[in-house]
């Protein structure tokens, strides 16, 4: 999966991000983590790539990484914000 490009754009705040789809005049609010995978989902990934990466860059567990990355996946899949 990767993040759609056309008609996005967002903006860096202190650690966060502010995605605005000016497709759906949409926009959408990130913590740090969910920044960091916006970042990643620039480039084809998998959810299990997602997960390693939030793991290695957090250190917190696989559960809560994988549960993580799922509902930030869905939140971007419902935003129509994916390719």
């Amino acid at each position: 999966m990767k993040l759609r490009m056309d008609d996005l754009t967002w903006q860096e705040i202190d650690g966060e991000l502010v995605i605005l789809d000016l497709q759906g005049s949409v926009y959408l609010t990130t913590n740090a983590a969910g920044a960091f995978l916006t970042k990643l989902l620039t480039e084809e990934r998998s959810e299990g790539e997602l997960t390693d990466a939030l793991i290695a860059e957090y250190r917190i567990d696989r559960e809560t990484a994988e549960r993580d990355v799922d509902a930030f996946v869905a939140q971007l899949k419902d935003q129509n914000l994916l390719a």
